[in-house]
């Protein structure tokens, strides 16, 4: 008897978010915070805040670098593998293909990957702009 194995690849994850309101006001507060300090660091045409999350484009290129979201579980969609996120406020920062950290995409470009963390409750929002604000200005 002969028996074979089938690699299958699974969908890598993206995530598709639900409209800002929609979220806890503490996450909302978080990340609207993080996104203004942000904004004072970075040049007005280079920052974007669509319903869902926010963006902030690179300096050397017109392309989104780094974003700001919000997950809770049932609210938006996860499409592909879902990476079993804990609710609460994520910063993304764009990778290049052939990244070795977990990854996500974010609609509308659910191929563009992003390599993602938590914010931890109490975590320095000033320190976090200043880390954002870098790799935006590196890319």
């Amino acid at each position: 008897m002969r028996i074979t194995s089938l690699d299958v690849q699974l969908p890598a994850a993206s995530h598709q978010t639900a409209p800002l309101a929609e979220y806890n006001p503490a996450f909302q507060q978080t990340a609207t915070e993080l996104f203004r300090r942000i904004c004072c660091r970075v040049p007005s045409g280079r920052v974007n805040n669509p319903d869902g999350s926010f963006s902030i484009l690179g300096g050397l290129r017109n392309t989104t670098v780094a974003r700001i979201l919000i997950y809770e579980a049932g609210k938006g969609k996860i499409n592909g593998l879902d990476p079993c996120l804990e609710d609460g406020v994520y910063v993304l920062i764009r990778t290049t293909g052939g990244s070795r950290a977990k990854t996500i995409g974010v609609a509308p470009w659910h191929d563009t990957r992003f390599a993602y963390l938590r914010l931890l409750p109490g975590q320095d929002l000033d320190e976090m702009a200043d880390f954002i604000a870098a790799c935006a200005d590196a890319m």
